[in-house]
Formats: C-alpha cells, structure tokens, sequence
C-alpha cells in the first residue's frame, strides 16, 4: 500500500529534521556564546574556578615563623607547599587551623592571668649605690624598670632615660642593678593574637654565639612570671605581618564574585557545572579556615627577640614515648603529634605546630575539622539531581557523595564514645582501625569526585554556557 512506503522515508525525515534541530540549536548557543559580555566558554569556567580555589587557599593559610635564618626562596617554597597540602587535604588544615585556635586562646588567657598577678605584686628592690652603701626602695605601679645588661645601666621604661638621683625618697647615686623587675598597668593585655604569635613561633632567643630557637609556651610562662619578657602591642605584631593587601583584595572579590554567580544561576534556572560544585566546596572549607586564623598574624618574616636574663631553660618534655612508624602517623591524622615536640632542640616550630592541646581542646579540633569534612561532602551533594554525560557517572557522583558526608560522621560518632571512655583501649582501638579502612576510601571518594567534575565538562547543555549578566560587573577572573 502507498501509505506504507511512505513510512520509512517518513522515519528518515523526522530522524534528519531531529538532527538538524540539534545541530541549529548547538549552532545557536556557539553564536550567542561569541558575545564575551552574556557568555562562557569552557575555558572560562575551568579557569573562574582554579582561580578561586588558588586564591582562597593562598590567602587562608597563616604558617608558622620560618626559621631567621631560611632564605626568601627557602621561605617561599614552604608556603607553597603549605598551600598545596591545603588544596589537597583542606579537611587536615582546618583541623591545624582550629587546635591552633583553641590552644591559643587558652594560652592567651592563661599568660594574661600570669601578667595581671605580677602587675598586682609590689616587691622591695635592693639598690646598690655608688657610696657603697645598700638601701631598700619601694616602687610603685605603674613605673617599669629595666636591666640593659651590656650598658650595665638602668633605665625607666615610661621615659627610656638613665637614671640617676631619680626616686620618691630623695636619694641620689647611679643605680648598678636590681633584683627585682615588674610588669606595668600600661603594658598590652594579652590577647588571641599574642596566643598565636607565641604559637608560632614568634618569641626567639636570638644572641651572637647560640644557636637561634623558638621559646616554648613554657618558657613564656617563665619570663612573664620573671617581668623579663617585653611583651609587644597587638599592633606591632600586626605590622611583623605580612598580609598582601593586594592578595587578599583579589580573593575576596573573586570569591564574592563566585559564591554571588553560583546562587544566582539556578534563580535564573541556569546550569551550575560539577566543577563549579566541587569549587564552593572547597570556598566553605577555606573560608571557615580563615576564620579560625582570623586573630593569627599572617606571614610573619621576623620573630621578636627575648633576651634570657636569669630565666633557665625549659626543654618540653615529650608527653609520650618514642613510636613506630604507624602510630606516628595516626598521631598526625587525629593531630596529637605535637606532644613530643621539643622545642628546645628546633631551630624554629614544625610546619604544622599548634601546641600541645589537652584532649577536650583534640577531640574538639577533630569534631570540627570532621563537621566540616560532612560540609564539603554535603556540598558534592548538590549535584544530586544534575545532568550527567552517562548514568553511570552520575551513580558514581552519589557514592562518593554520600563517602564524603558518611565516613566523617561515623569518625565523630566515634569520638563522641572515645571522649565518654578516653581510657578505655577497646575503642580506641576499634576507632584506629576504622580510621585505617576508612581513610582510604575516603580519599578515593575525593580522587573521583574531583576527576568527574573535570571530565563532565565534555558533554554540557547549552545554558551552562550562558553568563548571570548583572555579576559581570564584579571585578572577577
């Protein structure tokens, strides 16, 4: 019959018009994608998002004081790869960032105690006088005096002068030295800022014919309950930092940019890309680490120098004896691995020194860097219901998904026993093996999430190209 032989050229033209649809309308999206102004290329989005991600983690990362005696390519080499470890493992650097936190500001607290007592105390000094004859002075707040060893002088702190014939009881005479120092109500209160800087190393002992090393927060201690520690004002610890204004302008406007044109694309129903994802994952784990390093001087090139006067030296003694290979490295996974750290032998604080936190301050280091491990998974998440190249690509994308927000969550379960039961040998067991078998597939999780969201680049709807017109006023990259 004529009307059946019609049908397979019927089939044919829907099947060439089809085609031909597809073609005009890819032909389409390439022509409005020639207007830079309303349009992307895939170049476009891999480089808006390396950049963000470069920025961030380049801006949040606050290391320790480099050793006085590493060069500027020494010291250089080191932040790089502080910020590569930070693109890498970012849930291991908010947990460095927060035991920081923690430790610092019971260190802050603490030495500011330390100070408040030694303001409060008023000692009798013994003067001896150029006659020769020994009297016993009385000095009152808020007057500071100081010892300048090699002058064999002594001069007051609120004048910076050399004393002679200078006191209440009318006594005149050069006075060689003293035995007694104080710490003045003028002096800066101790703050997180001075916890950090005291954490990382910012206190040295720098003198001609010893070797150069970081004070402890021990020996801190020390000099603050001897008066001989000059402690320096919050703002000349900020001008030691070396925060790229610059640097930081640029990140925050690429990440305001960013984080304002991926809530605006699915408002106007456009497309978010799986790299564009797995990037605001990677924004919510290094903004919350700036946070925690918010009071935390930023590249501090010098430390303050601390003189030893009569205070003796205090090696930290290890809290814990030497280990195997395999313990050392779960140590540095839940972060206690600073507590056999001897400062005394360094010539400057390990890489990813935070002190040595108790086990509430560990636990809870470990809670949050875990929370926000879920947070970065959960944000892979909400790629759930997008539109993959193949099923099988998206089925992966939820698997690791779902690894990325499940194997955290059971690690804080797990911690949340270990703290009710510390002692108990039982579940810290059972924790250090599931931390074997799960840090693993954890990390494979991240290898494949990070491979999709390059790859599904290939095959992307024609929105995807399209730009939120209005966040192209923001400065951006």
């Amino acid at each position: 019959m004529p009307s059946l032989s019609v049908l397979p050229n019927l089939t044919e033209s829907v099947s060439t018009l089809s085609q031909l649809a597809a073609a005009v309308n890819e032909t389409d999206a390439q022509a409005r994608c020639i207007d830079i102004t309303h349009c992307r290329t895939i170049w476009n989005i891999i480089w808006s998002c390396l950049a963000t991600i470069f920025a961030c983690a380049w801006v949040a990362v606050h290391r320790n004081v480099p050793d006085p005696a590493s060069s500027m390519t020494r010291v250089s080499l080191d932040r790089i790869a502080i910020t590569i470890c930070a693109l890498l493992v970012p849930e291991y650097m908010i947990g460095w960032a927060a035991r920081q936190w923690l430790v610092a500001h019971r260190i802050a607290k603490k030495n500011e105690g330390l100070a408040e007592e030694a303001r409060r105390r008023v000692l009798p000094v013994q003067v001896h006088a150029a006659r020769d004859s020994a009297i016993w002075l009385q000095f009152e707040e808020p007057y500071k005096i100081l010892l300048l060893e090699e002058a064999n002088q002594v001069y007051r702190h609120d004048q910076a002068m050399k004393t002679k014939a200078m006191t209440d009881k009318g006594w005149t005479g050069t006075w060689y030295r003293f035995h007694a120092k104080f710490v003045s109500n003028d002096d800066p209160k101790w703050t997180n800022t001075h916890g950090f800087f005291t954490l990382m190393g910012g206190f040295y002992y720098l003198e001609p014919g010893n070797d150069p090393r970081p004070l402890s927060p021990e020996e801190v201690e020390n000099h603050i309950k001897n008066g001989s520690l000059e402690l320096p004002d919050k703002s000349d610890i900020s001008d030691k930092s070396k925060g790229d204004a610059l640097s930081k302008l640029f990140a925050s406007l690429q990440t305001i940019w960013f984080v304002m044109q991926s809530i605006a694309r699915p408002i106007q129903h456009l497309p978010l890309t799986k790299l564009e994802i797995a990037t605001l994952a990677y924004t919510s784990i290094n903004v919350a680490m700036y946070g925690f390093w918010w009071y935390k001087p930023l590249s501090v090139g010098r430390p303050v120098r601390v003189r030893r006067s009569n205070v003796p030296d205090t090696p930290t003694p290890p809290t814990s004896p030497p280990s195997g290979k395999l313990v050392t490295l779960m140590k540095a996974v839940i972060g206690a691995q600073d507590h056999g750290v001897d400062l005394f032998r360094l010539s400057k604080v390990p890489t990813f020194y935070a002190g040595v936190p108790n086990n509430t301050e560990l636990l809870t280091a470990d809670a949050i860097a875990l929370g926000f491990a879920m947070v970065f998974g959960a944000v892979h998440c909400i790629a759930w219901s997008f539109v993959f190249p193949s099923h099988a690509e998206k089925l992966i994308w939820r698997i690791a998904s779902i690894a990325l927000v499940g194997v955290p969550a059971i690690y804080i379960f797990l911690l949340g026993l270990w703290a009710r039961k510390p002692e108990s040998r039982k579940a810290i067991t059972i924790f250090l093996l599931l931390l074997l078998i799960g840090i693993p597939f954890y990390l494979l999780a991240r290898v494949v999430l990070l491979v999709l969201a390059f790859t599904t680049l290939r095959s992307l709807p024609p929105a995807a190209f399209e730009t939120v017109h209005w966040t192209t006023f923001i400065p951006h990259v």
